[in-house]
């Protein structure tokens, strides 16, 4: 298809603010854009006529500048209003009274551009169009017509069934097909007649319209959008302080709702994040080897007993609760859910999942140790949900199902280190990021061969923790560390003297394990961090329950 000449964008931005008549220069652009026989602008107002009103007060809309092609289109432009006048086609109405004396809203496209600025304007810049006006009436009334509308809001189209036409003014020019467009803070500008090519369906959907018409629409869009504002500065006086103001408090308004929204969004992408939510970049993205990762799996001690003891809503109930303290305590540490495995949790501290605002990634021995506290932070507060005393079971319905049927919840965990393969994996339809390789699969081993409350690690990932300092050096798990206790601990702290006095563990809290052989696991240099806390008292305070949230 060959198309007219698109007019140029940028030039029309420099001669907006310069020409005292931008709503003219708007109307021949537009005009030429289309290759329209037809163009006119109108202004909203209320019976006073005055423009730069608030578009709450409009209740009409009034054909200020109208022109066209040939010597027609130069008479209309000196004519056009004043004809429209005469033949009672301005002002269009934007509402008429019923039998009742109601104020219902009148018909016609040009008329619901207008009363619906608000909506339009939200929406962008919103417009109305149809392809094709039939010249044969499909009704008796000799003012109304229902027609197929399509509505623009620059992304997609949107067919309008039914809408009601005003065939007086349809009659009057003859179009055979038009646009109708929201000006923001001004009115209406409309097109009829315009090039019928970029209406030429381009499939079988009914809009299916060419690239073509999809670029001139935006050109539109933008050359309103630059009209808009160039034409406020004939504003004066009272008038433009009014205007400014109007602005200045919907921008103050949209500004707080949408920083607002920003937080809310950032804490939930945190969220999502953690528990194994990715980005469309990463599940796209090739599997890459990373070198440092720490890897931890956890599972629920004796659960074939619990599902025996509890009803399927109990058992998932508590389930749930488990996994829900497992995400948050991830997303406050910075670590990542990997994929929850019926009542095992799979995590992993990694580069490619930290989150956007930790600056340096943190070193194999921060992570370590961060695992480590997201392990026991996890642990304590499990075993704080089944004494009644974690604030995410105030009705303490867990501690009551264990005293009712006499049953321990507790988990146990494993953790290991290393290189390993990250990548997207699944099925074409679900798709996972997830890490496979030999330190995750010695994590599930020592998860499996473990105790409850504690963590089973090799002898290397203990001499990473005897060796672990806190303090400046370990950035993360410093402000961290001082987040949770209020205060920061003292400078070069050794990790495991720190661990044992935030949560107040057991000594001694490493314990060598026994000879373990599980599947394809065989060792006899493996150890336990014990997560049981000194004074196991069921009535102890809440203060350390909800570490690092």
């Amino acid at each position: 298809m060959i198309f007219s000449q698109i007019p140029d964008i940028q030039r029309f931005e420099r001669l907006a603010f310069r020409k005292k008549n931008v709503l003219g220069l708007l109307l021949t652009f537009s005009r030429r854009l289309f290759n329209a026989r037809q163009a006119g602008l109108l202004y909203g107002t209320n019976h006073t006529g005055e423009r730069f009103l608030p578009p709450r007060q409009w209740d009409r809309g009034v054909v200020h500048q109208i022109t066209g092609q040939g010597l027609s289109g130069f008479g209309l432009k000196w004519v056009g209003p004043t004809l429209l006048r005469w033949f009672n086609i301005s002002p269009i109405w934007l509402y008429k009274r019923d039998v009742q004396g109601r104020r219902v809203p009148t018909d016609g496209v040009i008329a619901n551009v207008i009363r619906k600025h608000s909506e339009y304007y939200a929406s962008g810049i919103k417009m109305l169009f149809t392809d094709h006006i039939p010249r044969k009436k499909m009704t008796d009334h000799p003012f109304r017509e229902h027609m197929t509308v399509t509505a623009y809001d620059g992304q997609r189209f949107e067919v309008l069934q039914d809408m009601q036409v005003n065939m007086n003014i349809i009659h009057w020019f003859k179009p055979d097909n038009f646009i109708s467009v929201y000006i923001p803070d001004y009115g209406a500008i409309v097109l009829n007649t315009v090039e019928p090519q970029l209406f030429e369906k381009t499939g079988d959907d009914p809009v299916s319209y060419p690239q073509e018409l999809k670029n001139r629409l935006g050109q539109l869009i933008s050359a309103i959008e630059i009209a808009s504002i160039a034409h406020l500065g004939q504003a004066k006086g009272r008038r433009a302080a009014r205007i400014i103001w109007r602005k200045e408090r919907n921008l103050r308004k949209t500004f707080l709702e949408m920083n607002e929204k920003a937080k809310k969004m950032d804490a939930l992408n945190k969220h999502l994040q953690s528990v194994g939510a990715v980005t469309e970049d990463q599940l796209n993205m090739a599997p890459v080897i990373e070198p440092n990762g720490v890897f931890a799996f956890m599972d629920m001690v004796s659960s074939s007993r619990m599902r025996n003891c509890l009803s399927p809503r109990e058992f998932f109930l508590v389930l749930n609760l488990c996994h829900e303290i497992t995400a948050n305590t991830a997303a406050a540490y910075g670590c990542r859910v990997d994929n929850f495995i019926g009542d095992a949790v799979f995590l992993e501290s990694i580069p490619l999942f930290d989150p956007p605002d930790r600056g340096v990634p943190s070193s194999l021995s921060e992570r370590v140790m961060i695992m480590t506290l997201v392990l026991t932070t996890v642990l304590t507060q499990i075993r704080a949900l089944t004494q009644g005393l974690h604030p995410m079971d105030p009705d303490k319905t867990v501690a009551d199902l264990v005293n009712t049927h006499g049953i321990s919840i507790a988990f146990r965990a494993g953790m290991s280190f290393g290189s390993a393969l990250v990548g997207p994996l699944g099925s074409r339809d679900r798709q996972i990021v997830t890490g496979i390789g030999k330190p995750v699969n010695i994590a599930s081993r020592l998860e499996s061969s473990g105790q409850q409350n504690g963590i089973h690690i090799e002898k290397n990932l203990l001499e990473i923790l005897e060796n672990a300092i806190v303090g400046p050096g370990t950035p993360v798990l410093w402000q961290l560390a001082a987040s949770d206790a209020g205060s920061p601990p003292q400078p070069n702290t050794p990790f495991l003297e720190f661990l044992t006095d935030r949560f107040r563990l057991a000594q001694p809290v490493i314990r060598k394990m026994p000879l373990i052989s599980y599947k394809d696991f065989l060792s006899d240099d493996t150890y336990l961090i014990c997560c049981d806390p000194a004074d196991d008292d069921p009535n102890m305070e809440k203060n350390d329950v909800c570490a690092g949230i």
